[in-house]
């Protein structure tokens, strides 16, 4: 029974025991004694192109900063351009749109006239015949808001055609000055001197909605060349009659002394 308790006893003495697992041997601890002292070498070398690093970057913004300012030896900065003031009662810019937009001598309205109007308030005497009903009131408007004397005149001579200019015509779902189609409610109301007044407001804005075509009506050579850009180009017509236009034109502007 006694070989055994020694067997056991050898056994545990080949076996690693705590304190040696604690403390290790002193061959390890020169290891570790030389490892730790490069490890202080490489931190003081890091520590030391840290603080290179650290006094080149300061030395270059503060260069950077002198430079920008001027006071630097390199060359300053160039100035940032600043835009122009404009003062608030310039015109702005023109907005873009696709279509042409109405101009000061080609868009009339019914409150600014432009600078190429009429040569004046026609003298119109005279009825019957070819003239239209109201040529008068609607020769002086239309001049008095701009288009020239042919223009008004070749205007009056399609009114002729599409309503006599009577502004309570009616017929065929559309009626007034201009035929409109449909008619547009309030235009005629059964007060004739009422409604031309209306309807004439109403003739300036059917026309700006054709504002590209303005200018060659007011250029026209002849009351007879404006019937046939006016029916042409703004009225667009079904069936034209453009012979009753152009006499009517001529009549008016004969009538007016244009």
């Amino acid at each position: 029974m006694a070989a055994p308790a020694v067997a056991v006893v050898g056994a545990l003495a080949a076996t690693p025991q705590v304190r040696h697992l604690v403390s290790p041997a002193p061959a390890a601890s020169a290891g570790h004694a030389a490892m730790a002292a490069a490890d202080g070498a490489g931190q003081a070398l890091s520590a030391a192109i840290g603080d290179a690093s650290s006094a080149r970057r300061e030395s270059y913004f503060a260069q950077r900063a002198k430079t920008a300012s001027g006071h630097g030896h390199g060359p300053a900065a160039p100035a940032r351009k600043r835009a122009p003031h404009v003062a608030s009662s310039a015109p702005a810019s023109p907005a873009v749109s696709a279509s042409p937009q109405p101009t000061a001598s080609s868009a009339p309205t019914a409150s600014s006239a432009p600078a190429s109007g009429g040569q004046g308030t026609p003298n119109c005497s005279g009825s019957g015949g070819m003239l239209p009903q109201n040529y008068a009131q609607i020769v002086d408007f239309l001049v008095a808001h701009g288009y020239t004397d042919n223009a008004a005149a070749g205007i009056a001579g399609n009114m002729y055609q599409e309503s006599g200019g009577n502004p309570e015509s009616e017929g065929d779902g559309g009626g007034g000055l201009i035929g409109w189609t449909p008619l547009p409610a309030g235009y005629v109301t059964g007060n004739p001197s009422a409604d031309l007044q209306t309807q004439l407001a109403a003739v300036l804005t059917f026309n700006s909605q054709w504002s590209q075509y303005l200018p060659a009506l007011n250029a026209a050579a002849s009351p007879a060349a404006a019937a046939d850009i006016y029916v042409t180009d703004f009225e667009r017509a079904g069936i034209p009659a453009a012979s009753n236009r152009e006499a009517a034109a001529d009549a008016v502007a004969a009538a007016c002394h244009m």
